[in-house]
């Protein structure tokens, strides 16, 4: 989910847990242990170190003082708040790109198109993760010129979008066709210059998960903080 041609050792190691991330092999809450990462991937402490600093900023994990790295937990007003703002940054992005395609024939649409068939595939085969890794590579064929600032907009965003998205579809309160066809609907209003169909199709589509985030997404408990840390917190309390 980095939106580079090429990945240094720290952001290989960062895009290997944003991975188990999004695909829930680390679960909200769960602590990553930095020894255990670097010994595992034989890598020093530092890189690893580093490479949380990049999914911190990506807002997959958070930094928790006496308690290191913890995966972030996506509840309700998380998952709304990730759908309206990801959908307010497509829309000032996709209409930039629009007055592009005015002017010339894009690669992108060549780009994009290639994904699009592979999250439709994906759809038929029931492939929840080829799905949304196709999503990701859709988005990135867009932001393939954008500059610094839109890509860490989108960078941000785009993860915890991804696990919202993996979340619904496994609970089967989205379904992977529909998926597919918005994207689809999408990519024809920006191929056809279509700005109305462009804002219609993310207003409607931003609406609708909001709705199923409230539905299926709880609040979010707080992560349970460890026994030294409850010590330290009851000494302070009474000193």
């Amino acid at each position: 989910m980095v939106f580079k041609p090429t990945l240094n050792l720290t952001e290989q190691i960062a895009e290997g847990l944003a991975r188990k991330i999004v695909r829930g092999e680390l679960a909200g809450h769960e602590r990553i242990q930095e020894l255990k990462i670097a010994s595992e991937l034989e890598v020093s402490r530092g890189s690893v170190r580093e490479a949380l600093l990049i999914l911190e900023r990506r807002h997959l994990i958070e930094l928790v003082p006496r308690r290191g790295a913890v995966v972030n937990a996506i509840g309700k007003a998380e998952a709304t708040a990730v759908v309206r703002n990801l959908a307010a940054a497509e829309e000032t992005w996709f209409a930039t790109k629009i007055e592009a395609i005015r002017n010339k024939d894009l690669p992108e649409l060549v780009q994009a198109l290639s994904h699009l068939s592979a999250m439709e595939e994906a759809a038929r085969q029931r492939d929840v993760f080829g799905l949304i890794d196709a999503r990701a590579e859709f988005y990135m064929a867009w932001l393939v010129d954008a500059d610094r600032y839109t890509r860490a907009v989108f960078e941000s965003m785009l993860p915890s979008s991804q696990v919202v998205l993996r979340d619904l579809l496994q609970n089967h309160r989205v379904d992977g066709h529909d998926v597919a066809r918005y994207y689809r609907a999408l990519y024809e209003a920006l191929a056809n210059r279509n700005s109305a169909r462009l804002s219609e199709l993310l207003g409607a589509f931003r609406r609708r998960l909001c709705t199923l985030c409230v539905e299926h997404f709880s609040d979010v408990e707080p992560a349970p903080m460890p026994q030294s840390v409850r010590r330290w917190s009851r000494r302070m309390e009474s000193a």
